[in-house]
Parts: C-alpha cells; sequence; structure tokens
C-alpha cells in the first residue's frame, strides 16, 4: 500500500513523537533504553534517515521536479547553501563560543561536541524539514513561493519546538520547548531559502553545539560512536533514497509506467540551477 504524500508527512512525524515519548516517559522505553545502542540505532537511523528517505524518494520519483523544493537534489545550489550556513552558524556562534574557545581544551571540547551532535542534527533536519516540507508541498497542491516557504519555517519550528515536550526533565518544559523552536527558526529559514537539506542540518548543528557548549552539557556518546552513527544514518539516508525514488509507478489502468530517468533529470535540474 502506498501512502499519499500528504499523508506520509504527519505519519512520520507521529512515529518520532511516540517513540520519543515512550522511550522517555514509559518504564518500558527506559528499559529499551538500556540496551546497547537501542535509541542511537532506532530513532536517529530508522525515525531520522530511513522513514525520510522513503517519503522523499517516493514522492519524487513521482514528481523528479520538485527534489529541489524538497531539498534533495544535490548541485551547485547545495555548495553555496553550505557556505552561507558555515558563514551565518560563525556569526551566530562567534561572541558566545569566544570565552571557551579561548580557553585550555577550549577548542578541542567544541570540536567534540560538534561531531558527537552531528547524528542528532541529521535526525531531525530530515523529519523537521525534509518531511515537513513534504508534508508542506503535498498539502498546498505543489505551490510554491514565499508563502509556501513561510508556511514551511512556522510548521516546522512549531513542531521542533513541540517535539522536545517529549523528552525527559528538565528537557521537556514549555520554556526549552519555545526557546528551541525559536532556535530553531534560523535553520528552517535557511531551508526554506535555499532548499538545501544538507545546508540547514550544518546550521542545526553548530547552534546545537552553541548551545551544549554554553551549558557545560555532555553527550554520552563517544566522538567515534557518533561519527559512525552519523555515516550509517547517511547511507541509510542515500540507499533507501535511491531505491525509493526509482521503480515504476502503475497507471490508473493499472499497467505499468517506464521508469523514469530520475538522476538525470534531478542532475540537468542542478544544473540549470
Amino acid at each position: 500500500m502506498t501512502i499519499p504524500s500528504r499523508l506520509a508527512g504527519p505519519a512520520i512525524l507521529a512515529a518520532a513523537f511516540a517513540l520519543n515519548a515512550f522511550c522517555n516517559h514509559t518504564e518500558a522505553g527506559a528499559a529499551l533504553r538500556q540496551l546497547p545502542g537501542f535509541y542511537p540505532v532506532v530513532f536517529f537511523v530508522g525515525i531520522g534517515a530511513v522513514l525520510p528517505a522513503l517519503a522523499l524518494g517516493r514522492a519524487v520519483r513521482r514528481e523528479p521536479a520538485a527534489a529541489r523544493a524538497l531539498g534533495v537534489a544535490p548541485g551547485r545550489r547545495d555548495a553555496l547553501a553550505l557556505l552561507a550556513a558555515l558563514a551565518l552558524g560563525g556569526l551566530l556562534a562567534a561572541k558566545p563560543l569566544a570565552p571557551i574557545l579561548a580557553a585550555p581544551g577550549g577548542t578541542a571540547h567544541v570540536a567534540t561536541l560538534f561531531v558527537q551532535l552531528l547524528v542528532a542534527s541529521m535526525a531531525e533536519g530530515a523529519p523537521f524539514l525534509g518531511v515537513v516540507g513534504l508534508a508542506v508541498h503535498a498539502w498546498l497542491g505543489g505551490r510554491r513561493g514565499w508563502r509556501t516557504g513561510l508556511l514551511t519555517v512556522a510548521a516546522s519550528s512549531l513542531l521542533f519546538g513541540l517535539f522536545h515536550l517529549t523528552y525527559p526533565a528538565p528537557w521537556n518544559t514549555p520554556g526549552t520547548a519555545a526557546t528551541v523552536g525559536l532556535v530553531w527558526i534560523a535553520a528552517a529559514a535557511l531551508f526554506a531559502v535555499t532548499r538545501s537539506l544538507m545546508a540547514a542540518v550544518l546550521l542545526d548543528n553548530i547552534l546545537a553545539t552553541v548551545g551544549f557548549a554554553t551549558r557545560g552539557l555532555a553527550l554520552p556518546l563517544s566522538p567515534e560512536t557518533s561519527v559512525l552513527l552519523a555515516a550509517v544514518a547517511v547511507a541509510a539516508f542515500a540507499a533507501v533514497f535511491a531505491w525509493a525514488s526509482q521503480g515504476n509507478d502503475a497507471r490508473r489502468d493499472g499497467t505499468a509506467m517506464p521508469p523514469p530517468t530520475l538522476p538525470a533529470a534531478i542532475a540537468r535540474r542542478a544544473a540549470d540551477e
């Protein structure tokens, strides 16, 4: 059974909310979290990479020209968007990180946090930007323009803030949800303007690093494990997206459609931009 694009986005987001709430607010979920690798693999890779890649890939298979609007058409625009993310992130991070970087071992600490947070930022960007963008695209019938971008930013930021209510205390307060929702506007706005999921994830990771570093927070995963998980998440997203974006769709009369030449179509579109 194929889930329509307008329902796929809400379904994936509902799964993310439900799984996080289950793991953080039930005894059974807490027990599962004790299993080595359970939460990082199931949430970061499964919910954060595989399901978004499946939904986005199927959407692009149906409408190849939508790949850029959904942020999954790598090209020269992404290179410029990544530079913009670095510039904006550097501007926002310079002042709060200055005293930390100046302290002994500060640079290594910030770099470690950046690496450790990368897989989490990827697992945030794909559902809360890629999937939300897909839902907005589907519900608006593929219309584009500044109103679509504004709606994507508003919906993404609101949902991202609310999502933090599914975390355990002290992270699930309304104040924390409001704060992260407001900070998320920067990443969502960059995505809406550039339509580059990679650039938005990079900016999100920079901002998350600032938040953790300035609050003296640490992460349980080692940098090596974090890099491995990030690599697995990227590979899983790429493989599932490639698989989902290929294949035959059925015509209304039940006969098979010819397979679309998706990579060539995306490449031509990216080159045009």
